[in-house]
């Protein structure tokens, strides 16, 4: 059995509190800031260190869930969107000095139930970063390397640059203004015979941010013959979440990735999660979605240093979480 690694390397499914530098976490934020800055602390409200640990877990029978559904003209009765569920665990204060954030998550249903992956970023920015996924098919751990920007996670039209690798500085900003957030959030929206008992009770399109002050900032890749061009973002000015990017390629519309982020309820207003990941390529009409009931998410939570580990990974379905 062989399980390709870009379909189960899943290790930023709640991609809050995770890799940022650790020294940037309670900085306050400057009244004014320029276009890179602005990119900038969008990445460490994303990705930033900003508390301790960050689980997402089943809770009674709320579970995250990865939903993807085929292009439009491939859809039928007979193909129903594909569901994975999943439970993460994110530690961002490891014990040992040589380690910048552990990630770790492990899927729940399917016929690769139990598929684990622990990611390991290291603080010397020179060495690679690390994937183990335990795969409980031949009871065995392999060891890779981290996916490359374009690769495709677990399935979607989701990209790991866009989730997890790419940084401020890998593209140029330009600030195009400043105004308000018009439009709902855009969500997955099935028929009647595409639901299955996972799928019944998805969310809403969300319209809690309209009218929320926003800054639209352009994104241009610094890649050579990138699968896009530029993106356009808005931006919440006081959280700097990222509710909303259109990719281009040339003039014409490539995908949109709406974010629907929700506050945890923390002194510092960037702490908060995405409550759903939505992503439509406008080529071919498909679709992905990444929901995490709130319910499902914990703080700060009290686990030894070990708990993120290998070991964890192969004993998870044994042992059952804490």
């Amino acid at each position: 059995m062989f399980i390709r690694p870009i379909r189960i390397a899943f290790f930023c499914m709640v991609c809050f509190a995770s890799t940022a530098p650790a020294d940037d976490s309670g900085r306050p934020v400057p009244s004014s800031l320029n276009a890179h800055e602005i990119a900038g602390q969008v990445y460490v409200a994303a990705h930033g260190g900003l508390v301790k640990n960050a689980l997402s877990k089943r809770s009674g029978r709320e579970v995250a869930l990865v939903v993807n559904r085929a292009p439009q003209a491939m859809r039928s009765r007979n193909r129903v969107p594909g569901v994975q569920t999943f439970d993460t665990y994110v530690n961002n204060v490891p014990q040992d000095p040589a380690i910048a954030s552990q990630q770790m998550a492990i899927l729940t249903s399917g016929k690769t139930k139990g598929t684990g992956v622990l990611f390991t970023r290291y603080t010397d920015p020179q060495k690679g970063n690390l994937i183990s996924m335990w795969l409980p098919a031949l009871r065995k751990i392999r060891r890779i390397n981290e996916p490359s920007h374009e690769d495709v996670w677990f399935g979607t039209n989701l990209t790991y640059g866009e989730l997890v690798l790419r940084r401020p500085e890998d593209e140029t900003h330009e600030l195009l203004g400043e105004g308000v957030m018009q439009e709902c959030l855009a969500v997955m929206q099935l028929q009647r015979w595409e639901q299955t008992r996972y799928t019944r009770d998805l969310p809403a399109p969300q319209c809690g941010h309209k009218g929320k002050p926003v800054y639209h900032l352009k994104s241009t890749t610094k890649f050579h013959n990138w699968w896009y061009d530029y993106h356009v973002s808005d931006i919440d000015k006081e959280t700097f979440a990222l509710y909303r990017t259109v990719y281009y390629k040339g003039d014409e519309k490539v995908k949109t990735v709406y974010i629907d982020w929700q506050s945890l309820d923390q002194p510092d207003p960037r702490i908060a999660y995405p409550r759903y990941i939505y992503a439509i390529t406008h080529g071919d009409g498909k679709d992905s979605l990444v929901y995490v009931p709130r319910s499902t998410i914990s703080l700060n939570v009290d686990l030894p240093d070990s708990f993120w580990s290998e070991k964890t990974l192969q004993n998870y379905n044994r042992t059952r979480k804490p």
